[in-house]
């Protein structure tokens, strides 16, 4: 056991966060597709639980399509953040005694996959749920959707950043 071979276990672990929470976003997400769609999504694009500010709720948006093409992309990025990340855990796994260049292969992907986790749970539900359909602003748990996402983004960004300063001697 030596500091590279830890260092390289830390970015497999590390790793496993966007690799399982994005898989398993994909398994919970289509158990129940159309329910999950519009009851936890649709409420939020209408602005539902909101103080109903007549100058905001312009952005309210309560078609029954948009719910579902809402979970759509959110599935769609929490997919791919777990299919990226299982992609760089593998090839990490199978370089763990190689060559610094064949197992960054590995964390490029890993990095992509906590990317798109970051995109989904940090710019789709902290910045466009939390503030442009002003889920901080909900009557009943304010911050609720804002706080649950910072729950998933915090250790995706965490991995990320260690995927990134993780270097070895060339």
């Amino acid at each position: 056991m030596n500091e590279i071979t830890v260092s390289r276990l830390g970015c497999i672990v590390l790793s496993l966060f966007p690799a399982l929470w994005g898989l398993f976003s994909l398994l919970n997400n289509t158990a129940d597709f159309a329910g999950t769609a519009r009851n936890a999504v649709g409420p939020l694009l209408a602005m539902q639980d909101t103080y109903q500010t007549p100058g905001l709720m312009w952005r309210a948006i309560s078609a029954d399509w948009a719910y579902m093409l809402g979970l759509a992309v959110i599935t769609a990025l929490e997919t791919l953040a777990g299919l990226f990340a299982t992609a760089g855990v593998a090839l990490m796994i199978g370089r763990l005694k190689g060559s610094y260049a064949a197992f960054a292969k590995g964390k490029a992907w890993a990095m992509l996959g906590a990317l798109c986790a970051i995109t989904v749970w940090g710019v789709g539900f902290m910045v466009v749920a939390g503030d442009w359909f002003m889920a901080w602003q909900a009557k009943k748990d304010p911050l609720a959707v804002q706080l649950g996402a910072l729950i998933y983004l915090a250790p995706n960004a965490f991995a990320l950043l260690f995927l990134m300063l993780q270097r070895e001697p060339r």
